[in-house]
C-alpha cells in the first residue's frame, strides 16, 4: 500500500487541547484494542516531516555554504548548515527546557521549605502555608503536563534532523563521481545512514544541559547558601573537581566512537562483499574460514563497545553515588561550623541535590559524552559530503520537445538507413552538432601523470551511427564518460547539444518487474514499449518468463542471463527519448544473432534518425557505421568511414591484420595441444571471444543476409 493512500494523519486537524493531552491517538488506540494494527490503520506523516520538504530545505542551505565557502576558499562546516536550518527550534527547545525547571524544578524545594516552616512552627501563617502548598502542587502538575509534549517535540524535531540529514546524504550518493565511489564503500554508507545519523537523536535530549547545567548550579548554590551559608560550598566543591575527570572520560568516549565506526564500516564492507560472493564462498567450501574472519572483525568491534559502555557505567555510577555524599558533606560541615541541623533546612538542601544529580552529575557529562560523539558523526558526515561530485546535468526540462511523434510514425515505416522523404526544416535540426569535442583532455586521477583521454577532437550529428573500436583499455568507456559528464576536463573542452540516454558496459537490474525496469520510472507508452521490446528481441524471452514482462527479478527474482540483462538494460536506454544514445559495448554478451538482429533493427533502424554513439568489438557490424573511431591508448589514432580506413590502408588494416593472424595461430595451438587449450582459454577467454568479433568481419556477407524477423533465444549458458 503506499503512503498516499493512507489517511490523513489526525495531528494535522488537532486542535492545542488534543496536542497538549495526545488526545489525537485515541481513535488508533481504540482500534488497536479491538484488533491487531495493520499497515492501512496507519496514517501518512506530517507534512513537516516528509523527506523531499526536509531534504530540499537543508540541500539548499548546503548549497548555498558551499558556494560562500568556496568562494573564501574554506572547506564548507555542515555544522554551520544543520544551525543555520535548525538552528532556531533548537534554541526554543533549549529556552522551554530552561523555563519549566526553572519554574516546576526549582520552585519546588522552595514550597516545601515554606511548608516544613509551618509544621514545624516557625512559621505560624496559615494564608502562606496554603499558598507553598498550592505552588508546590502547579508545579507538580506543570511538570507533568508539559513534560511529555516537550519531549515529543524533541523526538520530532531529531527526527527531522534525521529525515533531512538521510536526505541529503543520498542525494550526494547519487551525484558521487566516478573518483569517490572508488573511495567509499557500501559499508560506509550504510553505516552513515543508520548510526552516525542516529547521533543527534540521543544528543537533542541530553544537549542543552550543557549550558543549562552551570546555570542552574550557579543558581542553587546561591539559594543554599542563604539557607547555610558557606557549607554549600563544600558539595559543590567535591562536584566540580570531579568534572574534570567526567570531561576525561567523554573524550575517551569520542575517540572509541571513531575507531567503533571505522570497524563497522570495514565489517559491513566485508559482510557485503561475502554475500556477492556467496556462490564461490559455498561452491570452495569458505564458510568456516570466512566465518572466523567475521568473528575477528565483530569481536574488534565489540572490544570498542564494551570500552565505552565500561565508560559509561563509570560515569552512571558517580551520578548515583555523587548525589548522597554531597548531600553528606554539605550536612556534616554545617554542623560542624556549630549550626543547628532542621529539619525544613535538611529537606531543602536535599531536594535541591537531588535537582543538581539531575543535571549536573547525570545529563551534563552524558551531554559531553554524546556531543562528542555527534561531532564525530557530523565529522565523517561532512566527509562524505564534500566528496567530489560528477558533473552530469539533468536535460529533461530545458530542452524544447523535438517532434517526436513524426519520428515514431518514420521508425515504423521508414526505410533502415535514409529516409528521402525528409523535409528542409528537418535537416536543420538534423544536421545540428550534437556532441563536440575540441583539444579535449582528461583523467580519472588529478595526482596521475598521463591522461586517460589525450587531444580528442571530435565532432558529431544527428543521424549518425558512430562505432568506437579498439583494444581492451584504450580508455574507450571513458570517452563515453567525458559526454555523460563523469570524467571532467583537464584541458579543452567538450559541448554536449540535447539529451542523451546511457546502456552501461556492464548490465544491472533492480528490484522489480521487467516492465519497472524498462521503463525506470518514465510513464507507460504503450506503442513505444512494445516496439522497443520488439527491436530488442526480448519478446521471446516475456514469452518464456513465467509471468511475462511483469516477471520479479533482480536480487531476490527470477535468475536471467547475461544476454538478457543485456537487453532489458540496452531496452531502458532505448525507451527513454533522447537525441544521443551512449551505448557501452550493449553486443558482448548476446549470440551473434541476436547481436545482428539488435544492430539492424535497434541501432541501424530504430534510432536512425538520432546520434547513437556505439563501443563495441564486433567488427562485422562496422561496415554499416557511419563513422568509425578507433582509439588506442586513450588517444583518437584514426577515424573515417568504413571505405576510408579501408582503403587507406595502415591503422584498420594493420589491425585487422594481427587479429586475424592471432586468432589462426590461436586455433593452431588449440589443435596442436589439448593442455595448451586449457591454458590459453583459461587466461584470455574474454579475449578471445572479441577476436573471433575481428575475425568474423570475413563473413559480413553472410550475416548481413541472416533473417532478422525471428529471432531465436540464446542459452543461459552462452549468457554472460
Amino acid at each position: 500500500m503506499k503512503a498516499d493512500e493512507l489517511p490523513v494523519n489526525p495531528r494535522e486537524r488537532s486542535n492545542p487541547f488534543s496536542e497538549l493531552f495526545f488526545c489525537f491517538v485515541f481513535p488508533v488506540m481504540l482500534k488497536g484494542r479491538k484488533k491487531t494494527l495493520e499497515q492501512p490503520d496507519l496514517y501518512q506523516p506530517l507534512k513537516e516531516h516528509k523527506s523531499d520538504t526536509l531534504g530540499d530545505r537543508l540541500s539548499a542551505a548546503w548549497d548555498k555554504e558551499v558556494s560562500q565557502r568556496t568562494a573564501q576558499n574554506k572547506q564548507p562546516r555542515l555544522g554551520r548548515v544543520m544551525i543555520r536550518v535548525f538552528g532556531w527550534h533548537v534554541f526554543i527547545t533549549g529556552l522551554l527546557l530552561g523555563l519549566r525547571d526553572f519554574a516546576t524544578k526549582m520552585t519546588q524545594p522552595m514550597c516545601l521549605y515554606g511548608i516544613m516552616q509551618y509544621f514545624s512552627g516557625q512559621d505560624t501563617d496559615p494564608v502562606k502555608a496554603q499558598l507553598y502548598a498550592a505552588g508546590l502542587i502547579c508545579a507538580s502538575v506543570l511538570s507533568v503536563v508539559s513534560g511529555h509534549p516537550y519531549l515529543l517535540g524533541v523526538l520530532h524535531l531529531s527526527m527531522k534532523m534525521r529525515v533531512a540529514l538521510c536526505s541529503l546524504m543520498y542525494r550526494k550518493a547519487l551525484r558521487l563521481s566516478h573518483t569517490a565511489l572508488g573511495d567509499t564503500s557500501i559499508g560506509q554508507v550504510v553505516n552513515l545512514l543508520s548510526n552516525d545519523v542516529g547521533r543527534f537523536d540521543l544528543f537533542l535530549f541530553t544537549g542543552h544541559f550543557i549550558w543549562l547545567a552551570p546555570i542552574e548550579l550557579f543558581a542553587v548554590t546561591c539559594l543554599m547558601y542563604q539557607k547555610i551559608g558557606v557549607a554549600s560550598f563544600f558539595g559543590v566543591a567535591i562536584m566540580l573537581l570531579f568534572l574534570p575527570f567526567q570531561a576525561y572520560l567523554a573524550k575517551k568516549t569520542s575517540v572509541l566512537r571513531l575507531m567503533t565506526a571505522l570497524r563497522t564500516d570495514e565489517r559491513v564492507r566485508m559482510m557485503n562483499e561475502f554475500i556477492s560472493g556467496i556462490q564461490v564462498i559455498k561452491m570452495y567450501a569458505w564458510e568456516k574460514p570466512l566465518g572466523k574472519l567475521v568473528e575477528l572483525m565483530r569481536g574488534k568491534e565489540m572490544n570498542c563497545i564494551k570500552k565505552v559502555n565500561y565508560i559509561r557505567g563509570v560515569l552512571i555510577a558517580f551520578g548515583m553515588c555523587l548525589s548522597r555524599t554531597l548531600t553528606f558533606v554539605s550536612l556534616v560541615g554545617f554542623v560542624l561550623l556549630e549550626s543547628v541541623l532542621n529539619a525544613s533546612d535538611a529537606f531543602f538542601i536535599t531536594a535541591y541535590y537531588n535537582f543538581l544529580q539531575r543535571a549536573v552529575t547525570n545529563f551534563f557529562p552524558l551531554s559531553i559524552t554524546q556531543l562528542a560523539e555527534a561531532k564525530v558523526s557530523l565529522k565523517r558526515l561532512e566527509t562524505f559530503m564534500n566528496r567530489m561530485e560528477t558533473q552530469v546535468q539533468d536535460k529533461s526540462n530545458s530542452l524544447t520537445e523535438y517532434n517526436f511523434a513524426k519520428e515514431e510514425s518514420d521508425k515504423e515505416n521508414g526505410a533502415m538507413i535514409n529516409n528521402d522523404n525528409e523535409n528542409t526544416g528537418t535537416k536543420d535540426i538534423d544536421d545540428e552538432t550534437l556532441v563536440e569535442f575540441n583539444q579535449f583532455y582528461a583523467k580519472w586521477d588529478t595526482k596521475a601523470t598521463e591522461n586517460t583521454l589525450t587531444n580528442i577532437n571530435l565532432k558529431l550529428g544527428r543521424r549518425q551511427l558512430v562505432a568506437v573500436i579498439g583494444p581492451v583499455g584504450a580508455s574507450k568507456s571513458s570517452l563515453i564518460q567525458s559526454i555523460l559528464g563523469e570524467l571532467p576536463a583537464e584541458k579543452g573542452s567538450v559541448k554536449i547539444n540535447g539529451r542523451f540516454s546511457y546502456a552501461a558496459q556492464e548490465p544491472w537490474l533492480f528490484t522489480g518487474t521487467v516492465r519497472e525496469n524498462i521503463l525506470f520510472g518514465l510513464a507507460l507508452d504503450k506503442h513505444r514499449y512494445r516496439t522497443v521490446v520488439k527491436k530488442c528481441a526480448l519478446e521471446r524471452d516475456f514469452e518464456l518468463l513465467p509471468q511475462g514482462d511483469k516477471t520479479i527479478v533482480g536480487e531476490r527474482g527470477a535468475s536471467l542471463s547475461g544476454g538478457q540483462k543485456a537487453r532489458i538494460s540496452l531496452a531502458r536506454a532505448v525507451y527513454r527519448r533522447a537525441d544521443i544514445y551512449l551505448l557501452d559495448d550493449p553486443l558482448s554478451a548476446v549470440d551473434t544473432h541476436v547481436g545482428r538482429h539488435l544492430f539492424d533493427q535497434c541501432m541501424r533502424g530504430y534510432l536512425r534518425s538520432e546520434l547513437v554513439i556505439l563501443v563495441t568489438h564486433q567488427l562485422q557490424f562496422l561496415e554499416q557505421a557511419d563513422l568509425i573511431v578507433i582509439m588506442d591508448k586513450g588517444k583518437i589514432s584514426a577515424m573515417g568511414t568504413y571505405a576510408t580506413m579501408q582503403h587507406s590502408g595502415l591503422d584498420f588494416a594493420q589491425l585487422l591484420t594481427d587479429t586475424n593472424k592471432a586468432d589462426e595461430q590461436a586455433v593452431d595451438e588449440q589443435r596442436g595441444d589439448a593442455g595448451d587449450h586449457v591454458s590459453l582459454q583459461s587466461k584470455t577467454s574474454r579475449q578471445a571471444s572479441r577476436t573471433d568479433s575481428f575475425a568474423s568481419l570475413s563473413s559480413l556477407a553472410d550475416s548481413v543476409i541472416q533473417d532478422t524477423a525471428l529471432v531465436p533465444q540464446e542459452t543461459r549458458v552462452e549468457g554472460k
